[in-house]
């Protein structure tokens, strides 16, 4: 992969060659399709996901269940919201709206709205697509059908524009709309308020960026930026490690930022970059990249993150410290076993903390990680152990954690077991 060197940034701009972590691996979603896009409420946390609905649903106001080809012909969406550890705790139906390839979510007077594409048109493959844009209020369960009042009067910038989608940019207050017209891809800014009550009468900005050739998968902006994501899933003609590029944007010029290639993850199954967000916590930015998993499905809900924490003497944390969930049988040792992600020079790293104790007479399960530290490929170290008192054992074993997020201890036998194992000392690549 070429990569273009960089020649400016802006101030708040994403590092998108940086370490990356991981917020949810693998995740379900209320139907098993590909997820199309994501956004975050910028209250809760909470995440909210698009994907077309399921072939053979019938809905309670529907006369038959319909296939899956009917349903993204007619733009029919299905919307997942989750907790940032992956829980399902909702979702939305939306009828003929479009393929749901950007999302924006916000709260106002203390409700949580949604934007998202409507009035879906099928295109040549016969795949509906939005030809507008609206806003509406969200409510758990809900059937929204566009052109009804249940959501704002459609928008679009021209009667001939084409694949509208949103996203809300909250460090800004603003609305960002991409769509096609007159053979081009445009995006506008619009003052988020000014849109919620109905006024697109003043655009602050056109930008029509030079985008280089890729499937289009999503959009997301921040502090002066715009980021757009590519690539395609997993296949013959797309081997591992993939081809998804991340590309930035400055909205002050329309220069081109930069442009890395995203490789991490490479043990995902499919691996289909699907939806681009920014979400800020604790006044830090973090980048969020979908990817839809599995082959065959039901596909689920992958999703990386490039963070914009600052390093302190090479160190940046990615995920803090969180407790691994004991296997039973297993109790801690002194401290209780803990794991975190960080960047080492670059490198993103898997550590752990604390200690387990049991008797262990074989290669066991341990432990279990949380979503957020789950690796895509096999991460392995060698930790100090010890026997239980009386008998004789290794001194040194392995721990291994893979894809179903297991932590699994290595080297006991029936002969020579072992009492304890002290996991400060494991540090590895995470991939």
């Amino acid at each position: 992969m070429s990569v273009p060197t960089v020649t400016d940034t802006v101030p708040g701009q994403l590092d998108l060659a940086g370490p990356v972590g991981k917020l949810l691996h693998r995740r379900p979603l209320h139907h098993s399709t590909v997820m199309q896009s994501l956004a975050f409420d910028p209250v809760s946390g909470d995440l909210f996901v698009l994907q077309a609905m399921d072939g053979g649903v019938r809905l309670a106001d529907e006369a038959a269940a319909l296939t899956y080809d009917t349903r993204k012909e007619r733009g029919d969406l299905c919307l997942t919201r989750l907790t940032p550890a992956g829980t399902i705790t909702g979702h939305m139906f939306l009828r003929g709206f479009g393929h749901g390839v950007n999302l924006g979510v916000e709260h106002r007077d203390g409700a949580l709205h949604l934007w998202t594409e409507a009035v879906s048109l099928p295109n040549s493959k016969r795949e509906g697509y939005g030809s507008a844009v609206v806003g509406f209020r969200y409510a758990d369960g809900d059937i929204v059908d566009s052109g009804t009042a249940r959501h704002t009067p459609p928008w679009s910038p021209d009667p001939a524009a084409r694949f509208l989608t949103p996203t809300v940019d909250h460090g800004a207050g603003e609305l960002i709309v991409r769509f096609s017209l007159g053979g081009a891809t445009h995006w506008e800014r619009h003052e988020l308020a000014r849109a919620a009550a109905g006024d697109w009468s003043a655009p602050l900005q056109r930008l029509t960026p030079a985008l280089p050739a890729g499937t289009f998968q999503g959009y997301a902006s921040h502090a002066g930026v715009l980021y757009t994501l590519q690539g395609d899933a997993y296949g013959a003609a797309n081997p591992v490690p993939g081809n998804t590029w991340l590309t930035a944007f400055s909205w002050a010029t329309g220069a081109r930022l930069d442009r890395q290639p995203l490789t991490a993850a490479p043990g995902l199954t499919w691996r289909e970059p699907e939806g681009l967000a920014v979400a800020v916590r604790d006044g830090v930015p973090y980048l969020h990249i979908g990817y839809a998993c599995e082959d065959p499905g039901p596909r689920t809900c992958t999703v990386l993150t490039l963070s914009g924490a600052p390093e302190t003497d090479g160190v940046k944390v990615l995920t803090d410290w969180q407790p691994l969930a004991l296997a039973p049988g297993v109790t801690a040792d002194q401290h209780p076993p803990r794991a975190r992600l960080i960047s080492l020079a670059g490198q993103t790293t898997l550590q752990f903390g604390g200690g387990v104790k049991g008797t262990f007479t074989a290669d066991t399960v341990i432990g279990a990680l949380p979503d957020t530290l789950t690796p895509s490929v096999t991460a392995r170290a060698t930790v100090p152990c010890g026997a239980p008192a009386g008998t004789a054992g290794p001194v040194v074993a392995r721990v291994e954690v893979g894809t179903d997020r297991a932590v699994r201890l290595y080297g006991a036998r029936a002969a020579a077991p072992i009492g304890w194992a002290q996991l400060d000392s494991f540090s590895a690549a995470w991939r």
